[in-house]
């Protein structure tokens, strides 16, 4: 039985999910934050309470999402229906990278510190915690077959992506470091990454594909440049869509969520809107008839779900039981 917790009402600020590259270890590079000074006030203004990061599991049943109500970035499951929560990892370092195995049993997770990440596997009570790999990069990212990785290399603005065995074995270098190489993920047959990256240093945030050797790379989304840069693709299970954000270049602090046919390109936004609120980190249900995201719409950053069409949004965490 999943206990039950109450999320508490607090403010989130906007900044701490609002991401131009929180790519799938954006969470990690918190871990790199300063010990606090000792010039800091006896009693510092407590962070606010922020929720998101939002990955459903393979039978639709269980959100893993990542939340600060216990002062670090910590790894939690709810129920689709949002009615029980339970918090998985109680530690210092900041859990990201969120992510299922593809039979469902356990919850993915890495922790990034001094250049090298460590991958995790959990149960969804929290019990059996494992360590899978432990890779020189950021992000690493489980193959469905569980067989590779993908993780990021480099700084922020040049990063490489590589893909090895999760001992580290065969590892081959896929992007150069050129430009950005963020948010990878796997396609759900294992043949494919889709990824954040620019055609050039100056050009806007895009989503390519290419093939897991590297090869055949190109640019899929074309969202109007008034629209903003996409980003963080995630793969519908029929591996036909993507589901991505775009970060408004007109407005300040706004994000949608778009839907973008793999084949043709064609896009359309969700739940359109022209308040200044984020919706981001779009993750599908299985039956693609859903989708699960982190939004402020109600001042605070939490997990929400609508339907693939943008209609029926509803908060899940953070709502008063």
């Amino acid at each position: 039985m999943i206990k039950t917790v109450i999320a508490r009402p607090l403010l989130a600020p906007v900044a701490f999910f609002c991401l131009a590259f929180w790519s799938a270890s954006f969470t990690s590079a918190l871990s790199d934050r300063p010990e606090p000074s000792s010039q800091q006030s006896a009693s510092p203004t407590p962070t606010p309470v922020s929720s998101g990061l939002p990955v459903v599991s393979p039978n639709g049943k269980l959100i893993a999402f990542s939340s600060n109500s216990d002062g670090a970035d910590d790894l939690f499951v709810i129920s689709a229906d949002g009615k029980e929560q339970r918090q998985l990892t109680h530690t210092p370092e900041s859990e990201g990278n969120l992510a299922w195995t593809t039979n469902g049993k356990e919850i993915l997770f890495s922790v990034f510190r001094d250049g090298t990440s460590r991958l995790f596997a959990i149960d969804p009570n929290g019990k059996n915690q494992r360590e899978l790999a432990k890779v020189p990069g950021r992000a690493p990212t489980l193959s469905p077959d569980g067989k590779r990785l993908v993780y990021m290399a480099g700084t922020w603005t040049a990063t490489r992506l590589t893909v090895s065995l999760l001992d580290g074995s065969n590892a081959q270098q896929i992007t150069d470091d050129s430009s950005i190489a963020w948010n990878n993920h796997w396609s759900p047959d294992g043949k494919r990454i889709a990824f954040t990256s620019r055609e050039n240093p100056q050009s806007e945030l895009a989503v390519f594909v290419m093939n897991a050797d590297g090869s055949s790379r190109h640019h899929v989304t074309r969202v109007p440049a008034e629209e903003g840069g996409a980003q963080w693709p995630v793969w519908s299970p029929d591996g036909q869509r993507l589901a991505i954000q775009v970060n408004s270049r007109k407005q300040k602090n706004t994000a949608h969520i778009w839907i973008v046919d793999v084949a043709t390109g064609e896009a359309h936004k969700l739940a359109a809107h022209t308040e200044p609120y984020l919706d981001e980190t779009p993750s599908w249900f299985p039956d693609g008839k859903r989708i699960a995201f982190q939004s402020n719409r109600t001042g605070k950053m939490e997990v929400w779900i609508m339907n693939s069409d943008g209609s029926g949004a509803r908060q899940l965490t953070g709502v008063q039981k």
